[in-house]
Parts: structure tokens; C-alpha cells; sequence
């Protein structure tokens, strides 16, 4: 099953499988929906390259069909909807949500794809379904999710033109009439009737008017009757504008629109008032200013003493990370240590550890290489395919976990090794979580929900500032012995890690 929690404005994943091309009213999609839209009509959208389609699910429906015009590649999906019974416009959102679907084994010979009813036509359905409610057909369309006017309403209504029929055959020439009296030649044949007219083509499929649909739909009356029911509420009129602000000085007012010199005076009282509270405003203003200057100053003498304190606690971090690095060398030079790889950077990456390294981000639970489809920084050739949390892909302060499906044996006697660059020193936890039967993203899921409940060992760890790679070794000696999933996450803020490598050396 496929099943996704709109929440607000967001998608999130709650059930999900892989989903192939080429099938037919097969895939269908659920959808649980927070309080904020069960009131609502709502529509969703599928985009694939310029082709649009849409599922009307009405106010109480749920589910749709995945439309079966898609292809193999990425698919964006988000909802809308709309409350018809507000005063005011009220229109629902969602962020979009990409689809990948992937390519079938089909290769039948019937293979035509019977296409997915527009949005037009399913809001004839919803008509034909509502029609004793007594709305109008405008209303129930625009409850069924359509956007724009009443005439724009009206315009998309119209089918495309019928072929023109051909002309008929022109009628034979009427016979001459008798010679005239005197010798004067006979007065002309009357001219023959013309020829039948050719019928006229046949309508093109969407051809019919927009009444002619609806009396189809079970519209009874005559057509001036069926325009006036399309006719909605007045609008309201809107409160009247804030009064515009004064004009510019040394302008001299019209006295003729003063019965008095009192009037006058009045006026030119109000407009000297006027002068004074602008200028204290003004004054207010530049007061403002030079306090602002004052703490700009007072915030980069702070800056400056953070950045000082960031370096020397660099530089007494400086030897630590030397002394670990060395460390790292004289343990790998040694003959027999065993290495258990759980990711490597390359060009392979995404082959190696596609379907067995998994990430949790704000859209659910994703495959590495279906992540890395809709985030193309994260693992790309750029950066030789190292995990980046990078913040072109996650903005400021992303947080991504990575969760490892293979599970480890571990004793205490063994280290983590990491290889990584990062643009701050900061606290970080990686995470051991027990093995378990589970398999692809409901394994993922396992894992994530073992961390928020706090089942996981914890290794405390500390990302140390570097712009080029280096390697750090950290202890298990408090781990129990036992097969563990690792898993981590990494935040798109200063520090923006970039993996390179993560090993388990065997003591």
C-alpha cells in the first residue's frame, strides 16, 4: 500500500513500495488528512515532463488511482483544495512530493492506456452526482477545486469545433420559358430551385455546447434559464481605503473650498501639525538609525571575539587531531587489522549502497538512490559521491539521518573509523541499533523509531573542523557485543559535513 499524511502544507510518508510503469488502475494511493482539510475539496495533482493530470477526491474521499499516462522516471504529486462555505477565498497547498517510478517487464501487445478523464470531466461526474442540491453548476465546480472567474468558467466549458460539413451540390438550371408576344423574345426561365444543402460534419468529440452538456446531465429548462442559474452571489463591497497621506509642501490650498476664514486658518493649523509630527518622526527615525549603528558596532566587536576564541580552540585541537591521525596511520599499517566497510565514496557508491543505506528527511523515508534523484547534491559525481549535507539541496539547518540496513557484528574491542571534512567543530551522535527481521523501508523505519525512543547505543562523538579530509578513530569499548544497524545524521548548518568513508576495524 502507498500511504501519505498531509499534514498542513506537507506530505509525509507513511506506507510506501516500489511503483512500476505501464500499469492500469492497479496503484492506488491513500491519503490520511490532518483537521485542517477534511472540510476542504480536494484535488490531486501528478506532473510528469508538460503533461498534467488530476484526481477530484471531493470532501469525504481518500484514495485515487495513480493515473496510468505515467512513465518510468520522476513523478511530482500535491494537493489542493478549496472551502466553498468561507466568506473569504480559502485555498489549501501542499509542497510537492516526487513519485519515482521504474521501468515494467510489460511488453504486451495491447498496450493502449486509456486516458485519465480531465478535470472538466470529473467535475461533471461530481454534477451529475450533486445535482439536487440546488447549487449551480459554477458553485459546484468551484467547490470540485476549478480556479478563475465565472467566464473563464464558461470559455473552458467549450468543446473543440466539428470538422465543416461539405457544401451540397448546386441545383440544375430551370428551363427557358415561352417566346414573349409581338415577335419580343419570351421572358426567361425562372431560375431552378437550388440543390439540398450538404449536411453539416459531424461534431468533433468535445463539440457540443456548454448547455447541451448540461442538459445531458440532467439540466431541465430552456437555455436563457440555465445561463441564469450560472449566475453567482454579488461580492460584498470592500471597506473603503485608508486615507492617502498629505501632499508636499508649498502647495497653496483652494480657498474657494472654504465657506470661512476660519476654515482656512483650521486647514493651515492642521497642515503646520502635520510638518511637526513628520519631523519627529523623522528625528525618531534617525535616533533609530544611530542606535543601530551603536549594536552593528557592539556586534562586531562580538563576532571578533568568537571568531578569536574559534581559533585558538582550533589551534589547541590542532595537535589532538595530528596525534589521532597518526594514531589511525600506525593502527592500518599494522599486518592482519580486518576492515568492515559500511560506505565508500566512488563512482560505484550509488550501485554499492543504493537499496542498503536509507535516509529519514521531512518527506519520509527514502532509498539512497531515490534521495539522491530528488536532492542531486547529496551523493553526486561533484563531489566524487561522498554523503553532503549541503545546503543548496536542504537550505539552512536541513537534518538528514542516514540509516545503514546492513547489519555489523560488533565486540568491544573494535573501532569506528570516519572520513570526513567539515566546516565547524560541533557535537554529533552516531547510533547502534539492535538487528531486527524487518526488511527495506519498513527496516529503515525500525531504525528511526528505535533512536526516537531512545533504544539505541549512543556513541558520543565530535565533529572536528577541517576543509580537507581527515580520519577519526572512535572507541566501542562501551558497546555490548551484538549485530547493530549504524545510523547518524548530519545538519546543513556551519558545520555541513561531507563523508567520505565510514569502516569498523576489527581489533
Amino acid at each position: 500500500m502507498i500511504k501519505y499524511l498531509v499534514k498542513g502544507q506537507n506530505i509525509e510518508t507513511l506506507e510506501h513500495e516500489i511503483i512500476a510503469a505501464d500499469q492500469i488502475a492497479f496503484v492506488k494511493i491513500h491519503f490520511v488528512f490532518d483537521n485542517s482539510w477534511k472540510p476542504l475539496h480536494k484535488v490531486v495533482q501528478f506532473s510528469q515532463d508538460e503533461f498534467t493530470y488530476n484526481r477530484v477526491l471531493g470532501t469525504d474521499g481518500t484514495s485515487c488511482l495513480l493515473p496510468a499516462e505515467l512513465t518510468p522516471g520522476a513523478v511530482k504529486m500535491s494537493l489542493f483544495g478549496y472551502d466553498a462555505s468561507a466568506s473569504e477565498t480559502v485555498r489549501a497547498t501542499t509542497i510537492v512530493k516526487t513519485l519515482n517510478i521504474r521501468p515494467s517487464g510489460f511488453d504486451g501487445e495491447n498496450s493502449s492506456v486509456p486516458p485519465t478523464p480531465d478535470l472538466y470531466q470529473q467535475l461533471l461526474q461530481k454534477i451529475s452526482e450533486k445535482g439536487g442540491n440546488g447549487k449551480s453548476a459554477f458553485e459546484i465546480a468551484v467547490e470540485n477545486g476549478f480556479v478563475g472567474t465565472e467566464t473563464e468558467w464558461l470559455e473552458s466549458l467549450k468543446g473543440k469545433d466539428g470538422i465543416d460539413g461539405k457544401d451540397g451540390a448546386v441545383g440544375p438550371q430551370g428551363e427557358q420559358g415561352p417566346p414573349g408576344a409581338d415577335g419580343q423574345p419570351g421572358k426567361n426561365g425562372e431560375q431552378g430551385s437550388p440543390g439540398v444543402d450538404g449536411r453539416d460534419g459531424l461534431d468533433g468529440t468535445n463539440g457540443k455546447s456548454a448547455f447541451e452538456i448540461a442538459v445531458e446531465n440532467g439540466f431541465v429548462g430552456t437555455e436563457a434559464e440555465w445561463l441564469e442559474s450560472l449566475k453567482g452571489k454579488d461580492d460584498a463591497v470592500g471597506p473603503q481605503g485608508e486615507q492617502g497621506p498629505p501632499g508636499k509642501d508649498g502647495v497653496t490650498p483652494d480657498m474657494s473650498e472654504y465657506s470661512t476664514k476660519a476654515d482656512y486658518e483650521n486647514l493651515q493649523l492642521k497642515l503646520q501639525s502635520l510638518k511637526d509630527s513628520t519631523m519627529d518622526y523623522i528625528i525618531g527615525l534617525t535616533n533609530r538609525c544611530d542606535n543601530l549603528d551603536a549594536n552593528i558596532q557592539e556586534i562586531d566587536i562580538t563576532l571578533q571575539q568568537l571568531t578569536d576564541s574559534v581559533q585558538f580552540e582550533f589551534q589547541e585541537k590542532e595537535d589532538e587531531i595530528l596525534s589521532l591521525e597518526n594514531r589511525i596511520i600506525l593502527l592500518e599499517n599494522r599486518t592482519g587489522i580486518e576492515y568492515i566497510t559500511v560506505f565508500s565514496s566512488g563512482s560505484d557508491a550509488l550501485q554499492k549502497y543504493g537499496e542498503s543505506i536509507y535516509t529519514y528527511y521531512n518527506d519520509g523515508y527514502r532509498s539512497l538512490a531515490g534521495f539522491s534523484e530528488s536532492y542531486p547534491h547529496f551523493c553526486c559525481a561533484e563531489n566524487d559521491y561522498a554523503l553532503y549535507f549541503n545546503q543548496t539541496d536542504f537550505s539552512w539547518a536541513g537534518t538528514v539521518f542516514v540509516l545503514c540496513l546492513t547489519p555489523v557484528a560488533l565486540t568491544s574491542s573494535m573501532n569506528l573509523i570516519l572520513r570526513y571534512t567539515v566546516g565547524a567543530s560541533q557535537d554529533a551522535e552516531f547510533y547502534l541499533v539492535r538487528k531486527n527481521d524487518k526488511t527495506w523501508s519498513e527496516l529503515a523505519q525500525y531504525i528511526y523509531e528505535e533512536i526516537q525512543a531512545g533504544n539505541a547505543e549512543t556513541l558520543q562523538f565530535k565533529w572536528l573542523y577541517s576543509d580537507t579530509y581527515i580520519s577519526v578513530i572512535q572507541s566501542l569499548e562501551n558497546v555490548p557485543d551484538g549485530e547493530y544497524y549504524l545510523a547518524f545524521k548530519g545538519t546543513s548548518d556551519n558545520s555541513h559535513p561531507m563523508i567520505e568513508s565510514i569502516k569498523f576495524m576489527k581489533g
